[in-house]
């Protein structure tokens, strides 16, 4: 190679170096980004924090939040205050969430998680009213929206009410738009490819089953046995196969005061379910046959959907 080219090589990659460094630089990292372009935006009074810092460019992390909501009729139309001890946010769609997002299209991914949720007497009084506790809570959400392909993936939704119970939520849906429209229109476009829920019972659900009684003027047992009796006529045209399924939900309702671990609710369908399908499910095994429906808990006692008695 000649001096005259090996020099203008050198020359090229140096250029070429420096430009990739000084756009580095210059780029914003993910705390940036949320408080250039998503904070502003947020519907709230007041939103502190005691520490900050960015994971690259497309996440951050916030510690000590305070966020002061405006005055609803929820809260007698007071402000009201949520603290969380900590907000970690992995990755987030900032493109999606900015004003320039005229067409209102859904971010496509987020990864996050918080710690440690907790609100003011305003909003606990009323979630007491549907049995929630005024526990420290920890939410996880993981998702990914693949625009060309239309598919949904939640890989991971929890919900977790420290020493109360967790609920967690994984599901993938095909014909799913980005439109801010998506969501309600998937009851006409979507199709189940797979979902999976686990409850995870440690005295929530009998809170809530105790509001949901009162509110009706009946008792959290008269609630569990009209469910049972439910159960036990739906039970009756299946069969043995698909009864495991009904066998594990009777005992679960059984098992209210003291559920004998995690119930999860599995459903993988031999091919996609339109959500508009619903109404062939009260056909006798539809639920394995269409859906895929499995069930499992500890505690299943076999016979329990057509016994409709709960344990005391």
């Amino acid at each position: 190679m000649s001096p005259m080219r090996q020099t203008l090589k050198t020359v090229l990659v140096t250029l070429f170096v420096s430009a990739t460094l000084a756009t580095s630089a210059f780029a914003d990292d993910g705390l940036q980004r949320f408080e250039r372009e998503v904070k502003p935006q947020l519907e709230l009074q007041k939103l502190s924090y005691r520490d900050a810092e960015a994971l690259g460019d497309q996440g951050f992390v916030l510690k000590d939040v305070v966020a002061v909501l405006p005055p609803a009729p929820q809260t007698d139309n007071k402000p009201s205050t949520i603290k969380i001890d900590k907000v970690t946010v992995e990755a987030i769609d900032f493109d999606r969430l900015t004003k320039g997002n005229t067409e209102e299209l859904l971010p496509r991914f987020a990864k996050l998680k918080l710690e440690g949720l907790t609100s003011d007497e305003a909003i606990a009084r009323s979630a007491a009213s549907y049995g929630l506790p005024n526990a420290p809570l920890d939410v996880v959400l993981d998702y990914r929206l693949d625009v060309s392909a239309k598919r949904l993936t939640l890989n991971n939704f929890e919900v977790s009410a420290r020493k109360q119970g967790r609920v967690t939520l994984a599901l993938v849906i095909d014909g799913v738009h980005d439109k801010a429209s998506a969501l309600e229109d998937a009851k006409d476009t979507g199709r189940l490819h797979s979902a999976s829920l686990t409850i995870d019972d440690a005295g929530l659900f009998g809170q809530m089953l105790q509001a949901m009684a009162e509110s009706q003027g009946n008792t959290p047992d008269g609630l569990v046995a009209l469910g049972l009796m439910t159960l036990q006529a739906l039970a009756g045209p299946q069969d043995n196969q698909s009864m495991k399924a009904f066998d594990a939900v009777a005992s679960f309702l059984g098992d209210w005061r003291r559920p004998k671990g995690p119930i999860t609710f599995t459903l993988k369908p031999a091919n996609d379910a339109s959500l508009t399908d619903m109404s062939v499910l009260l056909a006798p095994n539809a639920l394995r046959k269409v859906l895929g429906l499995d069930v499992s808990y500890p505690g299943t006692r076999a016979g329990a959907a057509t016994a409709g008695a709960s344990e005391k």
